[in-house]
């Protein structure tokens, strides 16, 4: 295992944060959130600040693992390129806490214990967090 791998570990996961966000409330059918029919045009635009925060944070991430500046591959670099998506998969829990809150899609009737975005949520978090071990086990000295 090498620097590369941490890399394309804290990149995978925030590539799939966006591509997944962007699919799933935006453009999968039938609806269920951007341009839900059913869903109040305040709602809506909360729905855009949250595909719009992650495709942000996610493309300053890539750029902390890819770009070209001062620091790069710094060991602040990683861990703020993996703190970027990894804040908002850690949003999916605390979310949970507010009354009459539902992970589930409006309509969608649960098939597992939990609504699958956050069991991927939760393995998404260990592949940063993993990353960021393996980052700091690649740092100590030989």
């Amino acid at each position: 295992m090498n620097f590369l791998t941490v890399k394309a570990l804290i990149a995978f996961a925030g590539v799939a944060l966006t591509l997944g966000g962007w699919y799933f409330d935006a453009i999968k059918k039938p609806y269920t959130h951007l341009f839900s029919p059913d869903w109040l045009p305040h709602a809506r635009y909360h729905s855009a600040l949250w595909l719009f925060a992650i495709t942000v944070a996610c493309l300053g991430s890539l750029d902390l693992l890819w770009g070209h500046y001062p620091g790069q591959d710094s060991q602040l670099a990683i861990w703020v390129a993996a703190f970027l998506p990894g804040l908002f998969y850690l949003s999916f829990f605390p979310s949970l806490l507010f009354r009459h809150a539902s992970s589930w899609d409006d309509g969608e009737a649960p098939f597992m214990p939990i609504a699958p975005q956050v069991l991927v949520a939760t393995v998404m978090l260990l592949v940063l967090v993993g990353a960021l071990w393996l980052d700091t086990q690649l740092r100590l000295p030989a």
